[in-house]
Formats: C-alpha cells, structure tokens, sequence
C-alpha cells in the first residue's frame, strides 16, 4: 500500500541563510526535514525531469551542479547532481561512518540513488522519495535557478581553429604571447562584469583586476594587470632580502616558485635607486689602504656632499637645545672566511641612553678589508683626522644655536691599544691607563690614576681629539675576559682529578643544562680540554647559579664560588645608571678586596685545623683585572658628572653590527 502525504509547507529566509526546513504530513504523522544548500546548481539548456510515478505525479526539472545536506534514517548525507558528457544526470550521495567515507550514485533517478545507500547500510528498503531527500521541491531553489543568468553552453562558444592547442606549442615566447592574448580578452570580460554588478569604490570608480593565476600542469601562470608597483610595498621587499641576506639568486628560484612575488628584476631596480639616494645624502666613498699616508685624500669640508644644504640636523629632542654632543667612536674586526678580515668603524650618539645598546644605532662610518693593525688604523683615522678636528673645536651651529661636541672612544683591549699606541697587554707595561708594571699588578696597596702611559707608548694616537680619560673600558669584555679566567682556574682545579673524564665531565653538562646554558667539554687537538665559549647572558648565568662548592669540597670550594658571585654582584653594579658618590667608594673598597681573595696565597700551617687555603697566584691577575679594580672607580666619577654610564660604553651593540654587515657584505659578492 503506498504511503499518502500532503504538500510540503518550507521555511527558510534562503538566500540570506542557507537552511531550509520543510515539514509534512504523511500518514496521520507529521515529519520533519532539514535542508543545508551548499551550492545552488543551475538549470542546461536540455532539461532533465524527475520520473513520473503516476498520471497525477509532478516532475522536477533537475539542476546541474547543486549540492545539498540532509539527514535520512539519523544519517548525516551530502546529496549531488552532475549533468554527464552523454547528457545523463548522475545523482551521488556521500556520508561518513566514523573516519571512512562512503559514496554511492545512480544515473536512473534520485530515488535509485537512495536505494542504493539503504542497501550499502543494511537498512530496509523504504518508500522515501528521492524528490523529497534532494529537495527538487523546493520552490525557492526552482525560482532562483530561473531568474539567475544561465550559463553559456559549449555550443555556443566560437572556438578560433586557427590557434593550436596549448600543449602542442613548444617555443616559451609564443606560450607567453598565447597567455597575453588570453589574458586580454579575458581582462575585457571580467571588466564588463565589473561594470555590470556595479562593483565599485567610494568614488564611483571601479575595482580594478590586479592579476589573474592559471595552472598548467606544475607550472603556475601569472598574469599581472596593474604594472604600477608600491613603492612601500617593493621598500618592504629590498628590505626583507637584505635582512635576510637573500642574495639575487636565491630571491629569483624563489620568485620561480611563488609567482605573486614582485619579480627579480624590479627588486635589483629598487635597490640601486636607494643606493642613489642614499649616496646623494651620505657621500660614501672608497680609499686605498695600500698607499702611504702622505697619498690619502682627507675628509674636508670641501667634500662634503651638497645634497645636503643644511648640514647636519640635529634632534632637540634627543639632545637638549644647546647641550654638548656626546660621540663615541668604536671599532671591531671579524674573521670572514678563513683568509679574510674585516674591520668597521662606527660612531654612536650617547645623549641617546640605552638607544646606543641597539645596533641600529651605530653608525658605521669606515668599513675596510684587512686586520686591526696600527698601520691600516693609521690610514683610516687620517681620513677623518681634520673633520673631527673642526667638530671639536667649533662643535655644530644650527639655527643660530651652537652644540659643542665631546669625543669619546671605547672597544676591546686590542683595539685601544692600537688606537692609542700603545703596546700588547703582555708587555711590561701593559695598562691603557697608568704605568703600572705587569709583576706589581695585584697589589691592590698601590693608587693608579687614570694619566697616559709614557712607558708604554711607542707610537702617536690616532685620533688625538680624544683625552685620556674619556677611553672608556669596555664592560662587556670586562665580563667576558674575567669570567674566562674564573671558569679556567676552576676547571684546571677538576682536570687534576682521576675522575674527570669519567664522572665530573658529565656531571658538569648536566649543571649547566639545569642552568639552561649549552655547555660541553672537548679535546682540542694538543689533546687538551677545552670547552664551549659562552656568550654573555649565559656567563652572567653560569656566574650566578652555578654551584661551585659540588665540585669543590671545604673553605676553598666555598671562597671560589664567593669569587663568582661577588663578581656577578661588581658587574651588575657598573651597569646601573643611578649611581651614588657613597656607592662608587664602597665599590672601590669591594672590588680590590675581591682581587685579594683571587690571589690569596695559603695561610696558616700545612695541613693544620687552621690553615686557609689559598686560591690562586698573583701572576693570574689579568690586565682586565687591574683596570676593573684601579680604574673602574674613576671611571664611574667621571662618568656620572656628564651625567652618563659604563653601560652605555658596551661593545655588544657593535659587535652584533659587524657580524650583520660582515653577512651582507658576503651576499654581495655572491
């Protein structure tokens, strides 16, 4: 007996939402169904029909295209109709069981369809209608595909006989003539369109067609419409490839593969137009370190570039109306490559603060290729020699306002001593800053101001514009050159124990992984051990928390480790901004009492309750040590009276620069 329904009653608010619910009656009961359109399909031109059951049944035009979910016998279905090549209607239902999915379909009627997936699923045949699972009922489905525009069908598109078939031109150029006629045409369609659905801005004009992507097999088709680039937009791009140290060829085989990306080309363009204008501001040039000093030109007024009529520009901001300008110069090389040296000169702004700690703000202004040897230093400070003479002297006039100019310097120990003339730190008199003898340095009874070393010094310095007492140390090598000898005297300590290798060895990465710093032992090829070096953050951490009195039992275990955290506490005190008269005299008292305790030699009788046993000699009292203890003090005096800080003499801003500008200068040789 068939079943008897009534007229199927929908609500929906289609398109804006895209369920729809229907409800009906069907043997006294009232039914439910529930509709989820996820694509609307359309209507062919030669129009298929649901079956006709009986003489009073409706038929359905069926749509190309039009996919729908519903649920049947609490199963959740995705129900789809495709028009085929033989102009036959595939109706294909799909649903999940778990993590598999399962698809059935019939080219006979929508009901076929529905059969089939009660027959996969071992359910009972049923009398549901493959009209009513489809939803080819639904009046505002049917109204929608008759008033949207139908599509063109094949018939009618004029197929040009006289072009081959893409795939069967082999020369690239008439590939890409083919891709810019199709890209024409399509460039005029897509703009009717544009025009026809008003598709346009504020002011009345329409969107514009940047691009167009086509795939043909691997390879990937752009078509670029709009040629006018964004100059911020292609700024970003040198920006990115230089920061990145992406060289030209790289940038091109990743162009290759991402074709949105601005081409090779126009990124090289960019870039030599910013090297224009940035020469036609700062006048960058070339000197030949091979000719004598008589030979070289010399930076004077009358070279200065004239794109530039109002000289220097300064920031009263950043420096106070009137205030002296503080400039540090520094310097640092690098090894690049096995057989080369690089060398970079740089200046900052200390009226700056904490700004200077950036790397951004040091300003290189000399770069050249060989060693840090007093000989090329000279060359290159007699480039600037009457330029930082004039800026000492007169300073710098803007808008009738004068700005003095006071130079400072600061950098490693190699470095100083080239700059000032001085000898090697292993020479008797070895300090940047008193005439100390290197066999005396210990003594912590004797008073070393800060004045010029005549003994030591063999040759003129090389930018006499610099006194004596503003060659400021640098406290991160005052940081990392002490703790070098603190971890060296530590661990020459445990490499004396038989069971180094075998259990102190392991037990020392695992502390300082506990630390969480990177830290292992190796032999070198003398057969010695040697270790990782460590950078700063992580010799600060080893010198606070690293437990010392593990490995070393007693009072010589405990008076070592005393040793690492009382110079962690000394050089966290240098680096304060806020300092007090009062405070810098009790640090000159603690630092030389912590010099006493590094060389402290045995006291008391041998092997006796009351011996005290010494640390370590006189002789491993290093240069660093001797200006951190004589000469740090003064330092901070000086320092605070024009209102500065030993941090802000910090070589790890220049020191992250020329690693940078070493990595660019290598890309650009590739």
């Amino acid at each position: 007996m068939s079943c008897k329904w009534t007229a199927r009653i929908f609500y929906h608010n289609y398109p804006n939402d895209s369920y729809i619910y229907a409800q009906y009656t069907s043997g006294g009961k009232n039914f439910c169904s529930k509709y989820k359109i996820i694509t609307l399909g359309h209507y062919p031109q030669n129009i298929k029909y649901t079956q006709k059951n009986n003489h009073n049944a409706v038929q359905y035009p069926i749509p190309d295209g039009y996919n729908v979910k519903t649920e049947i016998a609490d199963q959740m279905l995705c129900c789809e109709t495709k028009y085929t090549l033989a102009n036959k209607v595939l109706y294909t239902i799909t649903w999940k069981e778990g993590r598999a999915e399962w698809m059935v379909s019939s080219e006979r009627s929508a009901s076929g369809a529905v059969n089939e997936f009660l027959k996969k699923t071992n359910r009972k045949k049923s009398q549901i209608s493959g009209v009513h699972v489809f939803g080819f009922d639904i009046k505002i489905l049917h109204q929608l595909r008759i008033e949207q525009p139908r599509e063109l069908s094949t018939d009618k598109i004029t197929i040009d006989k006289r072009k081959r078939p893409l795939n069967e031109i082999q020369s690239l150029s008439q590939q890409n003539k083919r891709y810019a006629s199709f890209g024409r045409n399509a460039y005029k369609k897509v703009k009717n369109l544009i025009l026809k659905h008003r598709m346009v801005s504020e002011s009345e004009e329409p969107i514009c067609i940047c691009s167009m992507e086509l795939e043909n097999g691997n390879n990937i088709i752009n078509i670029k419409y709009n040629s006018l680039l964004d100059l911020t937009r292609l700024d970003a791009y040198v920006r990115a490839c230089d920061e990145t140290l992406l060289s030209h060829d790289g940038y091109r085989r990743l162009a290759a593969i991402e074709a949105r990306l601005i081409r090779e080309y126009q990124v090289a363009h960019r870039r030599i137009e910013i090297t224009k204008l940035i020469n036609n501001q700062i006048n960058i040039g070339t000197f030949n370190l091979d000719k004598g000093l008589d030979q070289q030109s010399i930076l004077d007024d009358d070279d200065e570039p004239q794109g530039n009529p109002d000289g220097i520009i300064v920031d009263e901001q950043e420096v106070g109306n009137g205030d002296t300008i503080n400039l540090k110069l520094s310097g640092d090389g690098r090894n690049v490559g096995r057989k080369q040296n690089h060398v970079m000169l740089t200046f900052c702004l200390l009226n700056e603060k904490d700004e200077v700690l950036k790397p951004d703000h040091q300003y290189c202004i000399c770069l050249y290729v060989g060693k840090e040897k007093y000989e090329t230093l000279a060359k290159v400070g007699h480039l600037f020699k009457l330029q930082l003479l004039d800026l000492q002297e007169n300073g710098i006039y803007v808008n009738g306002v004068h700005w003095p100019i006071e130079f400072f310097l600061s950098s490693d120990w190699k470095f100083m001593y080239n700059v000032m003339g001085l000898n090697a730190p292993n020479s008797k008199y070895f300090c940047l800053y008193c005439e100390c003898e290197s066999n005396i340095r210990w003594d912590m009874n004797l008073k070393w101001p800060i004045n010029k070393n005549t003994q030591s010094k063999k040759k003129p310095e090389l930018f006499p514009v610099i006194k004596q007492k503003n060659y400021i140390p640098d406290e991160l090598h005052l940081l990392l050159r002490i703790s070098d000898v603190l971890m060296e005297c530590f661990f020459n300590d445990l490499f004396k124990k038989k069971e180094f290798e075998r259990v102190i060895k392991s037990q020392i990465e695992q502390t300082m992984k506990s630390i969480q710093v990177y830290f292992e032992f190796f032999k070198s090829q003398g057969g010695k051990w040697d270790w990782t070096s460590l950078m700063g953050p992580d010799k600060k951490k080893v010198l606070q928390h690293f437990p010392v009195t593990n490995f070393i039992s007693g009072r010589r275990g405990e008076d070592i480790q005393k040793l690492w955290r009382d110079f962690y506490d000394l050089y966290m005190f240098i680096r304060r901004t806020d300092l007090k008269d009062s405070e810098i005299d009790n640090f000159e008292i603690k630092v030389k009492e912590w010099i006493y305790l590094f060389c402290r030699p045995n006291q008391g009788q041998i092997n006796s309750s009351s011996q005290v046993p010494g640390l370590y000699r006189k002789e491993d009292v290093t240069p660093y040590m001797h200006v951190f203890s004589q000469h740090i003090p003064e330092f901070l005096r000086i320092l605070k009276e024009k209102n500065l800080s030993l941090r802000f003499f910090s070589a790890s801003s220049i020191e992250k620069k020329t690693i940078t500008r070493f990595g660019y200068f290598l890309v650009a040789l590739l």
